[in-house]
């Protein structure tokens, strides 16, 4: 029994103790004493301290979306330089119409017309037309009627009634160019054809030329042979015209264009043919037609365009 008692009196002694340190923890903490230690949960409130601190935690979030707005001031300046040429290409323009004031007459135009002029100098010079192709005068957008461009003076003029042909039509300065020295006396033959005609001067090389109906006019190697080739075709002719024989035959059945000048209207006639080279084409004149032909080369030299003239060496 005694131990029993002693047991008891032990438990009391460690319940006192564990009320006694109980009040102690309290005490220190600041707060009120309780009366039983059941209301020890209340200190559950802590984790309220703890979330406060975590609370605090979250400002020192917010210097993230601060540099965000500092690069963002940065971009600013950037737009500036953009603004700057396009300022400077504004402002070229501006001083150069103030300081070049112009009266309501301003000469302008004239300014252009002499480079239109130019322009068709240069294409002259460069191009060989027909003739029906090139005026004697160009209009200009001012409504000045200037005459078209002549080559410079040449060293050697055109000889005896060359002379007068070449300077009575501008446009033959312009196509056959400056003359040279020059000058051939050969025999030669001329045929009419139904559109168009041919011509025939000794060499050296002899030559055919056919003077086709649209002012056209190509150069072919005379190769007729007495020998071997025939004197014609054999071929019969509509009434009133004529089989090309001989060497204009031989042109005339070999190449389909020459084909194309139609059947002989008259019989070949010869005669002693002037001739004068030119730089771009050359003049003829066959006294037999009392005609002078103008023959201006193109770039391939053995074709070009023709004209004729009535006249005389």
């Amino acid at each position: 029994m005694r131990l029993i008692a002693d047991f008891r009196l032990f438990r009391s002694i460690i319940r006192c103790l564990c009320a006694a340190l109980a009040a102690f923890i309290l005490a220190a903490c600041g707060g009120t004493v309780p009366t039983e230690v059941a209301e020890l949960p209340t200190l559950a409130a802590l984790p309220s301290v703890t979330a406060t601190l975590l609370a605090t935690a979250t400002p020192n979030e917010s210097p993230t979306p601060t540099p965000t707005n500092t690069l963002t001031a940065t971009a600013s300046p950037s737009d500036t330089p953009s603004v700057t040429p396009s300022a400077t290409i504004t402002d070229t323009p501006t001083p150069t119409a103030s300081n070049t004031p112009l009266p309501s007459d301003t000469p302008a135009p004239t300014a252009d017309n002499e480079g239109l002029l130019a322009l068709v100098a240069l294409a002259a010079k460069a191009t060989v037309l027909p003739p029906q192709f090139l005026p004697t005068s160009v209009p200009t957008i001012a409504g000045i009627v200037a005459t078209a461009p002549i080559p410079v003076s040449c060293v050697t003029p055109p000889s005896g009634g060359f002379a007068a042909i070449y300077a009575s039509d501008p446009t033959l300065a312009q196509q056959l160019g400056c003359a040279t020295p020059s000058i051939l006396s050969v025999s030669s033959a001329s045929q009419n054809y139904q559109i168009g005609e041919m011509v025939w001067v000794a060499g050296p090389p002899p030559v055919i030329y056919v003077l086709f109906g649209n002012g056209q006019f190509r150069r072919y190697d005379d190769t007729f042979n007495a020998a071997f080739d025939p004197n014609s075709g054999g071929e019969t002719p509509p009434n009133g015209l004529r089989e090309p024989v001989r060497g204009f035959g031989k042109v005339w059945r070999t190449f389909g264009e020459v084909r194309g000048i139609g059947w002989a209207v008259t019989d070949e006639t010869g005669g002693q043919a002037t001739i004068q080279i030119f730089e771009r084409g050359q003049m003829v004149y066959l006294p037999q037609r009392a005609t002078v032909f103008v023959l201006a080369n193109d770039s391939s030299g053995v074709a070009g365009t023709w004209r004729a003239f009535a006249g005389s060496f």
